[in-house]
């Protein structure tokens, strides 16, 4: 990346946007400078900040927002059903929802001084409903008095939201044509690529030149894309951050996170009493103990405290009740992993053979004698 043109690529993505804030977060940890960013939908948005380089300020505006917020609404609950119903109702009545209080938000924030006196460039896209064709558009083609008009109008993600107007002209979503704008940032003049790909609904424009690049995106489930709420935003700028400082080697994991070696350590240390012989199967078994045992997927783990907060899961689980394992030995009844999990070991603690059932579940098995290896007791 040494002295390589660098450029941003942020995708769209509604409220799964706060996970490029945790990106841009670990990116300012790792000093890394662009030089460009492109983006589409709240990529576009996220980017006019990235642009003026007003972090805190994007990060303010990101604590706040809600549904209420941001349309003076709420949804019955947080479900994804009520959440639909809402916009759904909007659009029958209105032909969507009313994007006034984004512009105004965007209004007091955006810094156009800021933003065009910048040495980073900037491009957006967007979608012309009325000519059917996509609008490119980069910094020098934005007129300073349309920059709000052309950010909300990549952003309008219609039918949810309602359509932009620009000049007589109806715009929707820049999704709507490419939800990934890399291409962009190649012929604005990158030589090196950091892409944040959210994986949200909208089309990708084929590649047509391939760079080197970063590609970072989501290794765990986010927010609904139209769930815009404080506790989403905090937990995907989280995972954000993190995913960020694994795809740059700084912190290892997949699913979960810890910190650099920590893994590579304990394996290279203990691999001949392990049950994987690679360390990358070593880590999955972990991690699935962890997902099974519902770790908090957003910390950063060293490898002992891991373990610990699997401990401390396994001590408050009741002791499994005499219907339970009759189910399990007769193997009737649908069982999940956590419950076998436990049984295997608590058999595995009192030297007893469980009738072979390792045979039948060999995963869980695997993972009770990985407990049983880690020092994890469950026994009362």
């Amino acid at each position: 990346m040494i002295n390589l043109k660098t450029a941003i690529v942020l995708s769209g993505g509604g409220s799964k946007g706060s996970y490029e804030l945790g990106v841009w977060k670990a990116l300012r940890k790792l000093h890394i400078k662009y030089d460009i960013v492109t983006g589409t939908s709240i990529g576009a948005l996220n980017g006019a900040f990235m642009c003026e380089n007003s972090y805190f300020k994007a990060k303010k505006i990101w604590k706040k927002i809600n549904l209420e917020y941001l349309f003076n609404e709420l949804p019955k609950s947080n479900k994804e059903i009520d959440i639909l119903k809402l916009f759904g109702s909007n659009f029958i009545k209105n032909g969507g929802m009313d994007i006034k209080k984004i512009e105004t938000i965007l209004k007091e924030s955006i810094n156009k001084r800021k933003f065009y006196n910048s040495k980073i460039d900037f491009g957006l896209i967007t979608y012309n409903f009325t000519t059917k064709k996509p609008l490119i558009l980069t910094k020098n083609t934005i007129p300073k008095d349309k920059l709000i008009d052309y950010l909300m109008a990549s952003a309008t993600c219609f039918p949810a939201f309602k359509m932009k107007e620009i000049d007589g002209y109806k715009y929707i979503d820049g999704g709507y044509y490419d939800n990934l704008p890399i291409d962009l940032a190649i012929k604005l003049g990158a030589e090196f690529l950091i892409i944040v790909d959210l994986e949200a609904p909208g089309f990708k424009k084929k590649v047509n030149k391939q760079i080197d690049n970063i590609i970072i995106k989501p290794k765990n489930n986010i927010s609904f894309f139209l769930n815009f709420n404080e506790d989403s935003t905090k937990i995907n700028t989280k995972l954000g951050y993190n995913d960020t400082l694994k795809a740059f080697k700084k912190l290892d994991g997949n699913k979960f996170t810890f910190k650099k070696n920590t893994i590579n350590k304990y394996f290279l240390n203990n691999k001949d009493i392990l049950l994987d012989t690679t360390e990358k199967n070593f880590l999955n078994s972990i991690e699935q103990l962890g997902k099974t045992f519902k770790l908090d997927e957003t910390k950063i783990y060293s490898f002992k405290s891991f373990i610990k907060e699997i401990n401390k899961k396994i001590k408050i689980e009741d002791a499994l009740d005499k219907e339970i394992i009759k189910n399990i030995n007769n193997l009737t009844k649908k069982l999940n992993s956590k419950t076998l999990i436990l049984f295997f070991l608590s058999h595995l603690e009192n030297n007893n053979n469980p009738k072979n059932l390792n045979k039948f579940f060999p995963k869980e098995y695997k993972l009770a004698r990985y407990l049983q290896i880690l020092g994890v007791r469950y026994g009362k």
